[in-house]
């Protein structure tokens, strides 16, 4: 249930503020039940600010296409079905101290926000997705 999205689309998203990029990557990732990272042969990609460490998500393969430069050359984009995201993932990021950045669109462009936070957006915007659908 991966629809693709248009040049149109990614040229919008791309040029978006964070706070819009975030409505954008709850509202696709609910629709798709899918989240984007980058995985290497090192594992997944990660980003430092300050003493932080952050997994960057996407809402579609495209996007993390698109900011695949620098050593993440190598790296591909790997789906996270969002029922393992919420189950598992959420769960040992919060172990392992590690934040979600969401959609970045170029290095410093960081839209994070707490996993208590993401969880409810996601599960809030899946209850709407599920209510549409009935």
């Amino acid at each position: 249930m991966n629809r693709q999205v248009t040049i149109n689309e990614v040229e919008a998203m791309l040029g978006a503020d964070a706070k819009r990029r975030y409505a954008y990557f709850i509202e696709r990732v609910c629709d798709t039940r899918q989240v984007w990272g980058l995985c290497g042969d090192e594992g997944w990609a990660t980003l430092s600010e300050g003493a932080s460490t952050f997994i960057p998500l996407w809402p579609h393969p495209t996007y993390a296409e698109r900011f695949k430069t620098g050593a993440w050359r190598a790296y591909q984009a790997k789906v996270i079905e969002l029922s393992t995201f919420l189950e598992r993932w959420i769960p040992g990021m919060k172990k392992d101290g590690i934040g979600p950045a969401i959609f970045p669109v170029s290095e410093g462009s960081l839209g994070t926000i707490s996993l208590d936070d993401l969880e409810a957006n996601l599960r809030g915007e899946m209850g709407t997705v599920s209510d549409k659908e009935g």
